[in-house]
């Protein structure tokens, strides 16, 4: 290929050649002119020696700053957040967790009787019912069954109900579980503080409960038992607690939280999923599904029980956001769809129910309803249950891929229990009741503080810049105006060579020498017809003893 006559392999040389002389006129310009250490030694040098000392020194300090410089990138890269701990925030500043009671007695007496009544009218005899009653349980702590699956199916077509109705009506109310309570000193109706909710152990009550604001139950099944122990005139006037609210406390101390009266209603044990009487309190976050990371704690009757909490949060700086997540390694609220704010606790639970629906077709009534077309585990599905739990290993779980959140709230509880005494002891909670029947429950704060782990990136841009600064200006004693003067002189050079270029076109031709190709002349050799000679003569006024000057012939060719 021939580019106006000439190989493009020579007009590439040519080019090159250019760029190199172009080069090493700013490098020579930049280094006699610069403010960077030892550079205007290497053309200003008394000896070609000395010159090339220079240059060695000038290039090993150019090594090393870059390598410098990227050990750092390489550092801020592999470790982008920082954790700090602190110690002084006051526990105001933290949420009140979300308290969940559950009975151990999964089947309350009366509502069995009930049910009995219906299903005996419908050839089921009591020992039938008895059975079905008492393998219940299985249906929250999975075991083998005893009752065989043609029965359990036909009972709850005779009832026409689903799994989650039928838990649910054979339930202790929660207006009959809890007596009495106090929030920061000042009773409040239970009825109407508590609200039926669901946990790992079946239906239960719950205390500043924000998990599932969707469902209330008790609306649902309006037959239920509409009773209550309490007894004291209230005021329903002021806004009640844990409703509407995630909740905080002013303090710590014993009536600075939660108390509760409970009455477990031992004579009325029809089944239950533990070997005791007694009710489960969970603490858990209030935005969390009570299941992994729950702390748990058993009240047996006739005792008292002090629950005292401890908190930990860890709290994300919004600039690490721009870090990518498989470095920064957690997630922020917003960053997954759905109207629930992110919850690693919430994800492992959801993840666990899939492999249970995958494997065995069904959830068990008690997780949330996510996905309403999903059909519910009953008896039937108890052993395929039973069987892929236990199977469950850790590996299984690191494929659901849930990533720790950035902000954070977790709980430690202590818990302490002491038999009731037969004491002349009266207080708001205890007066009207049968102590020896019930359940006190105190839950609060024992610190004044919480820990909380602030992450942030180890450094911001400024940081970063300021970083990379330091170490240039260690290497080359050079700063941002080192950066600017090679612009500087880069651009100027451009300017002076179109400038000069600009000139020449504007000089006057002399002369045009118009020759034309031989016949017999290889034309290969040219691309064009004809070829031109253009004498460029440059005169100036004659002075004595000056002699003419040099006449300058370039060809060229159209």
């Amino acid at each position: 290929m021939r580019t106006n006559g000439l190989p493009t392999t020579k007009l590439r040389c040519k080019s090159w050649a250019n760029f190199a002389q172009t080069l090493k006129r700013i490098s020579r310009a930049y280094c006699k002119n610069t403010g960077l250490h030892g550079f205007q030694y290497i053309v200003r040098g008394e000896t070609t020696f000395e010159r090339i000392i220079w240059l060695m020194v000038c290039t090993s300090s150019v090594f090393f700053c870059v390598t410098l410089m990227l050990r750092l990138w390489q550092y801020y890269s592999d470790n982008p957040i920082v954790t700090t701990i602190d110690t002084t925030n006051p526990v105001s500043e933290l949420h009140f967790p979300g308290v969940t009671i559950c009975n151990n007695n999964k089947v309350f007496k009366p509502h069995a009787d009930n049910i009995a009544k219906e299903l005996l009218m419908k050839g089921f005899d009591n020992s039938m019912s008895n059975k079905l009653f008492s393998s219940l349980m299985k249906l929250i702590r999975p075991d083998r069954m005893k009752i065989d699956n043609g029965t359990a199916t036909r009972a709850l077509d005779i009832l026409g109900y689903t799994v989650e109705k039928l838990m649910f009506e054979l339930m202790q109310p929660c207006n009959l579980l809890l007596a009495r309570c106090s929030w920061l000193g000042q009773l409040y109706d239970c009825s109407k503080i508590f609200k039926t909710v669901k946990s790992n152990e079946g239906f239960c009550c719950g205390f500043n409960y924000h998990f599932d604001l969707f469902n209330d139950y008790n609306k649902e099944y309006p037959w239920l038992i509409k009773v209550t122990n309490n007894s004291l005139d209230l005021n329903s006037s002021e806004p009640l607690p844990g409703v509407e609210t995630i909740l905080q406390v002013p303090g710590t101390g014993h009536d600075i939280g939660l108390a509760v009266a409970l009455n477990v209603d031992v004579k009325n044990y029809k089944s239950s999923v533990r070997q005791f009487v007694g009710a489960t309190v969970l603490i858990h976050d209030p935005l969390d599904y009570p299941d992994i990371g729950a702390q748990s704690a058993t009240l047996q009757p006739g005792h008292v029980m002090s629950v005292t909490l401890g908190g930990t949060k860890i709290k994300s700086s919004e600039n690490i956001r721009s870090i990518p997540l498989r470095k920064r390694m957690c997630l922020f609220d917003d960053e997954t769809p759905g109207e629930r704010k992110y919850s690693y606790r919430t994800c492992i639970s959801e993840c666990t129910h899939r492999k249970l629906y995958g494997s065995c077709g069904c959830l068990p009534f008690f997780y949330p309803k996510d996905h309403p077309s999903d059909r519910t585990c009953y008896l039937t599905d108890m052993d395929c249950i039973l069987t892929r739990m236990r199977s469950l290993s850790r590996e299984e779980l690191r494929d659901c891929k849930c990533l720790p959140q950035c902000n954070d709230k977790s709980y430690e509880m202590v818990s302490e229990s002491v038999a009731l005494s037969n004491v002349e002891f009266e207080s708001e909670l205890t007066r009207g009741l049968d102590v020896k029947q019930m359940s006190f429950l105190y839950i609060y704060f024992r610190d004044g503080t919480f820990l909380e782990y602030r992450k942030r990136t180890i450094l911001g841009w400024d940081n970063l810049l300021a970083a990379f600064g330091g170490i240039f200006g260690l290497c080359l004693g050079g700063s941002v105006i080192s950066l600017v003067e090679f612009l500087y002189y880069l651009v100027k050079d451009f300017i002076s060579v179109r400038k000069v270029k600009r000139e020449q076109r504007n000089l006057p031709a002399a002369s045009k020498l118009f020759i034309s190709v031989p016949a017999n002349m290889d034309l290969d050799k040219y691309s064009k017809s004809n070829l031109y000679g253009r004498t460029l003569l440059e005169w100036d006024h004659p002075q004595p003893g000056r002699k003419c000057p040099d006449l300058k012939l370039n060809m060229y060719y159209e």
